[in-house]
Formats: structure tokens, sequence, C-alpha cells
């Protein structure tokens, strides 16, 4: 009897000290169980900078970071769906007869001001390229509810108005885009699955990014015919199975579609830029493929603000129709938009979003609403009659210059409007505490670099300075 009960307590005891002895101290770890970062050691600096109830802090580290902790929530999670067919995961609900909806992305949203800026920033980006010639299209993609209502959680008040509100407000700017929610319902009415039902709550399946991208294809064509159209035939189409939901390890089975393409008609340019092109450090998705054929057929280098919905499935689509397809991951990095058109001169530029991602953490108003996008310099001479011409100082300019992009600094504190930069074409100049800058392609600078003239405008004069 009393070894049995050494025994015991000697389990009960491992029970016990194993969580405390597999806890986890490393820093900025991430728990894939639920996706996203533990909670930091209470007593460092960031957690102090934060402030809040250190009682609160400790406590959050403790139960974020003790040993086993996903074991325990997955099996938690797994408990209740056998038991109680219910999802108790913080990254996802379920839905009517076993889909599968992204926490939170139900929840109503209200029309406010935040919309109206953003309507705002896509119709200067729109007259951006308008003023220089080159298509515009903005693509907005739904979210998994808008398209598969029917199946959303029992009781849920699904009020989707704001959307409406938000496209009568592109429509007032006189905004050029395209809203797949129909195409993607038509398509769910007609018996194809665009969104799974339960795997990757939060966005289309391979189908729906094939249909969806196909629409921004079609749509751009009537203004470039050489863009080439996707279709079926072009497609190897076959089944995946999934057995976890992503980030999770919550088990599930499900075949879903896995759509190939020919990428061997493209070369990926990427890696020349990925170093040295800015892109926001939470959102750094990046892309550069040249299609050789397409480009014989005359289709255009395009420019493509995306999210996750494209950067996922739909980035092949693309780079099928377009001659060079270049993808920037679009938030926050959009607002920005001079600086990436600046370098890249496409000849049309797409800007998609999904419908949930109209939110701060991905678009910041006050950067949206501060956006002040060059005119073209055209357009302002022909508003201006006074004109001047001054020396540029060499010991003014900076170069900092990379294999592939090189960044030109002009040291100039005096007030302007607005500020250019010439060499082979024109370049917007950016605004910055000691003067403007451009970022251009190195190329361009090495052929070039002997010719760079600076324009200015101020009031209703336009000064050129000259080397």
């Amino acid at each position: 009897m009393k070894v049995t009960r050494i025994i015991t307590a000697i389990i009960f005891a491992v029970i016990i000290a194993a969580p405390i002895l597999t806890f986890n101290f490393e820093e900025n770890a991430v728990s894939l169980i639920d996706n996203r970062k533990l909670a930091v050691n209470p007593f460092s600096s960031e957690a102090l900078s934060s402030g809040g109830d250190l009682s609160n802090r400790i406590e959050d580290y403790i139960g974020d970071r003790i040993g086993y902790r996903d074991d325990m929530i997955l099996a938690y999670t797994i408990l209740n769906d056998k038991l109680f067919n219910k999802m108790v995961h913080p990254s996802y609900v379920y839905g009517k007869e076993g889909y599968v909806f992204g926490a939170g992305l139900t929840v109503n949203e209200t029309f406010t001001e935040y919309h109206l800026a953003f309507a705002d920033m896509v119709k200067n980006i729109q007259d951006y390229c308008d003023a220089r010639n080159v298509p515009f299209l903005f693509v907005f993609n739904p979210a998994k509810p808008a398209v598969l209502t029917d199946y959303i959680p029992a009781g849920t008040n699904y009020d989707r108005t704001w959307v409406e509100t938000f496209l009568e407000a592109l429509d007032e700017r006189q905004v050029r885009y395209i809203d797949n929610t129909t195409l993607l319902r038509e398509k769910t009415s007609g018996g194809e699955a665009v969104f799974n039902q339960k795997y990757d709550a939060n966005h289309w399946n391979d189908l729906g990014a094939y249909y969806g991208t196909n629409a921004m294809l079609e749509e751009l064509h009537k203004d470039i015919p050489s863009i080439h159209v996707n279709s079926f035939d072009e497609l190897t189409i076959n089944e995946k199975l999934e057995t976890s939901l992503p980030v999770s390890e919550f088990p599930i089975h499900e075949l879903v579609p896995s759509i190939s393409i020919d990428m061997s008609l493209n070369t990926d340019d990427t890696i020349v830029y990925l170093d040295e092109l800015y892109r926001h450090p939470s959102f750094g998705s990046f892309g550069y493929f040249k299609n050789e054929k397409r480009k014989k057929e005359g289709a255009p280098r395009a420019l493509v603000f995306q999210g996750s919905y494209m950067n996922g499935f739909g980035y092949k689509y693309l780079a099928n129709g377009f001659g060079e397809y270049i993808y920037v991951h679009d938030y926050q990095n959009v607002i920005d938009f001079s600086y990436y058109y600046n370098i890249f001169r496409p000849d049309c530029v797409i800007f998609e979003v999904a419908e949930y991602t109209l939110i701060p953490a991905y678009f910041d108003y006050d950067k949206m609403c501060a956006m002040d996008l060059n005119p073209t310099l055209q357009a302002v001479e022909n508003r201006l009659s006074m004109c001047e011409t001054q020396h540029l100082e060499a010991d003014a300019l900076s170069v900092e210059k990379g294999k592939a992009l090189t960044i030109i600094r002009w040291k100039y504190m005096n007030p302007a409007d607005y500020a250019w930069l010439f060499m082979d074409q024109e370049y917007d100049m950016k605004k910055t505490e000691e003067g403007y800058e451009v970022t251009v392609p190195t190329e361009a600078y090495d052929q070039n670099k002997k010719e760079i003239q600076i324009v200015i405008s101020e009031g209703d004069k336009i000064t050129t300075f000259v080397p």
C-alpha cells in the first residue's frame, strides 16, 4: 500500500511539475494553435512601456507560456467538437451544417468616416493613373459570409449594408471598380464551391481565385486587348486532402480544389528587388514575374497591390495574363503609391482588397487622409505662367546606390508644393525632414545621371534647377 501511495504521489508530482519544467521562455514566441504572439515577460522593457496592471501581465505571461499549453488547448477544442459539436478555437467559429468561418468575420461593420477616407484614397490613386493614361481598376472581394450567408452561425444578425454604402461612395467618386460578390454568389448557386466548407475559413479557394482574377483580366481587357484572359483548358484541376485548419492543428478531413497553371512561361525577377524595395515591415509580400510568351503577344506590365486573397491563390492567374506582373502587399504599402509607380512604370494598375481588410490595422486612417500625390508637371505648367531657372548645387544631392534601386536625396528646405526629378523621364519626389527624395531604378540613374534636373512648383511659380 505504501509503495502504491509513493508511486501515485510521484505520478501526480510529475503531472504538476511537467508544465512548470517545460515553461516557454523563448522571446517573441508565436503560438501556432491560435496564430498570435505570446505574452512577453511582464518585467521586460516592452511590457513596462505598454503599461497595464502588473498582476494581469504576470497572469497573461504564465497562461501563455505554461508548458503543454498548445496541447491542452487542442485537446479541449477537439473534446468540445466531438462531444458538443462546438468550436472553441480562438480563430474559428462553426456555422450551420459544419461550415467553418473565421472568428469575428461575421461581426457587423458600421460605415464611418474611415470608409469615406478609403474611398478618397482609391479615387486619388485612380486620378493619378488617369493623368498618366494608365488604366486603373479597384477590386472588392467578398468575405466568406457574404457568399455563404445561408451557412453563417445561427442567430447571427448579419448586416452588410456598410458595403452597399461604401460602393455608393465609390460610384459618387466615379471610381472604376468590380465587386466580385455577385459573381461568386452565382457560381455558388450553380453548385460550384468557390469557398471551402471548412478549410481556410478566411479566403476563397483556388476555384474562387480563378473566377475572381479572370473578372479582373476581363475588365482590363476592354482597355488593353492584348491582356490574356485565362481559360479552363489551361488549368490542371485536382483535389487536395486537408487534414487540419490553417495555423491550427484542429483536425478536419476535406477535399479542396487544387489548380495549377503552367508557370514555366514565367521568369521570376523577385530576387532582383527583394532586398532593396521598401515594404511595410508587417506586410512584405512582393513578386515580379515576366512572361515572355505574353510579352510577345503585347500583354502589358501590371502593377498590382493585393492582399492575402491574391497572395495565396490568385497570383498565378495574373502571372499568366500579363507580360510583366509586379505585385506588392497592399496593406499600408499602397498609401506610398507613387514610390512603387516611380520604380516600375506600369501599363496598368490593380488595387485589390478583401472586404474585411478595410480597417486601420491594414490601411492607416491618418496616412490615407494625408495622401497627396503629385500631379503631372504638364498639368501644373498648364495653369501656371511664372517660370525661372536656378543652379542645382552638386553638394545638395546625395545618392545611395544599390544594385537595383538608387535613392536620390535633395537638401532643399524652402517651401514648395510639389517636386519632380527629371532624368530619362519624370519622377515624383517626396517631402522629407531634410528636403526631398526619390527612388529610381539604378539602371536609369547610371544612364542619365548627368542629365538630372529638379523642378518644383510653389504657388503660381515653377522653378527648374539645372546642373
